[in-house]
């Protein structure tokens, strides 16, 4: 008797064991199984969970930082940019992507509001960003002064009320210097846009917005850049990016748009 349960046992250990063998086979050696299901948690300085907007900071967070906020002065300021996961609302949203920004810019302790521009950009996402860790902000060094405002992938380049021709401000001479050289260098593109305030008619407007564009457009040429990588036109006053009813909005609808192309 004893000696068919030893052997009863032994079957069972054996029947046990291929089963176990065949399922660890199945599930960690199965070819057919994809990698890209194996995920790997992210990391970085400074990463953000989906719909929140608390940053999480990693160990080269501090260093990273200091190093952005010793660039930073009152003409080169330091844009904040708060990503967020596009068609996506409400848990992502142009408002989720603005209080990353926002928090964001809480860590830079030392900067003045007047250092730090705070701005939002909708990115494409995937399932995947709804359980993992994933970064959502991003940062640029933005020349910002009276007449030279650089947003985004444009720069603005303003003219007081009527005139049409360039200022004569060091800045925006020093800002023009270093786009000639880069479209030199580099071969690129830069597209030149005339925009203008509600005072006057449409066909002044555009007028004088292309008279503002050329004033530009000269410039570059006696710079170097060739002729053929310049693209200039007006709008006129169809494009305002602020209302026209005060003046404070007609100034700034009145400005010279300059985008490299690549």
């Amino acid at each position: 008797m004893r000696a068919f349960l030893i052997a009863l046992l032994l079957l069972l250990w054996l029947i046990l064991g291929w089963l176990f063998f065949r399922d660890y086979k199945k599930c960690c050696n199965d070819k057919s199984i994809p990698t890209s299901t194996m995920s790997t948690e992210k990391t970085g300085p400074i990463l953000f969970t989906w719909g929140n907007s608390v940053p999480i900071l990693g160990e080269g967070w501090p260093q990273m930082r200091d190093s952005l906020a010793a660039l930073a002065t009152n003409q080169n300021k330091l844009e904040i940019t708060g990503w967020y996961c596009a068609d996506s609302a409400p848990e992502e949203s142009d408002s989720t992507g603005l209080n990353r920004a926002s928090e964001t810019r809480k860590l830079f302790s030392s900067l003045s509001d007047d250092q730090v521009l705070l701005v939002t950009k909708a990115v494409p996402c995937d399932s995947a960003y709804k359980t993992q860790k994933f970064e959502s902000v991003s940062f640029a060094l933005r020349v910002h002064t009276e007449h030279v405002k650089e947003i985004e992938d444009k720069t603005l380049i303003y003219f007081a009320f009527n005139s049409t021709k360039k200022l004569k401000s060091a800045e925006v001479e020093s800002y023009l210097d270093d786009v000639a050289k880069r479209i030199t260098k580099t071969g690129e593109t830069v597209s030149l846009t005339g925009h203008t305030d509600n005072i006057g008619s449409d066909n002044a407007n555009n007028l004088l917005g292309q008279m503002r564009v050329d004033v530009i457009k000269d410039y570059l040429l006696s710079r170097g850049v060739p002729k053929e990588k310049i693209n200039a036109s007006s709008k006129g006053e169809s494009s305002p990016i602020a209302e026209n009813s005060s003046e404070e909005g007609r100034s700034k609808n009145r400005r010279t748009e300059l985008q490299i192309i690549k």
